[in-house]
């Protein structure tokens, strides 16, 4: 499958789904205004982070299937304006449970961290792949919500489904499979997730392949 991105490994992942197969991607949200404090679930995209969804969904090469989106706005935006883009009309579904809150466990706990940690996400994903914090669920449980939503849906041949979240749930995604945040240095040489960057995914629940920057990896829990 073809797509048009900013980020070369995105383009040159997407090129390994085989031919006529369900693609998947999860992606963060497009360029935001600035946030003051916490999430800033009313924040919107910057006109720059709009014409950039345009862009991609104008550049997909397979018709868009399924789209889901966290309730944040610039998420729901993001995935409006991908449709835009596609002159495409589709449903966005809104699943705060796997694309904005894999991650908690009990809420008053993890939100009194999130505070506690100044919002300082790449120091809590890392205590999460090594330690575990009060009131988050561990990084498998986490992604295994994430991975058990995607490939619950969608899933037509020949077909992209859009699944758009924030850089932390991409960064809870990125240690599961890729190893981030096992040591201090694995998040010093490596880029947090960035806006409108993506994993492309094919294949099933029990058996799947993932493209993320220039790593091919599968997976099967035979």
């Amino acid at each position: 499958m073809k797509l048009q991105s900013i980020y070369a490994h995105m383009q040159e992942g997407a090129l390994k789904v085989p031919q006529d197969q369900n693609c998947k991607i999860v992606f963060r949200h497009s360029i935001r205004e600035k946030i003051d404090s916490g999430v800033g679930k009313t924040v919107s995209l910057t006109n720059e982070g709009i014409e950039l969804c345009k862009t991609f969904g104008k550049g997909l090469e397979y018709d868009i299937g399924f789209v889901a989106s966290s309730s944040c706005l610039r998420n729901i935006q993001s995935c409006e304006y991908i449709l835009m883009g596609a002159n495409k009309g589709r449903n966005i579904i809104l699943a705060p449970n796997a694309l904005e809150g894999p991650q908690t466990q009990e809420s008053t706990l993890s939100y009194k961290v999130f505070e506690e940690y100044n919002y300082n996400n790449r120091e809590i994903i890392f205590k999460l792949k090594n330690e575990g914090l009060p009131g988050f669920n561990s990084i498998e449980t986490a992604a295994g919500i994430m991975l058990d939503f995607i490939f619950s849906n969608g899933n037509e041949k020949k077909k992209v489904d859009l699944f758009c979240t924030h850089d932390f749930q991409m960064a809870i995604l990125y240690a599961y499979l890729f190893d981030f945040a096992k040591t201090k240095k694995s998040l010093e040489d490596n880029k947090w997730p960035m806006m409108m960057e993506g994993m492309i995914f094919w294949g099933n629940r029990n058996h799947f392949y993932c493209s993320w920057r220039g790593q091919n990896k599968e997976f099967s829990q035979n």
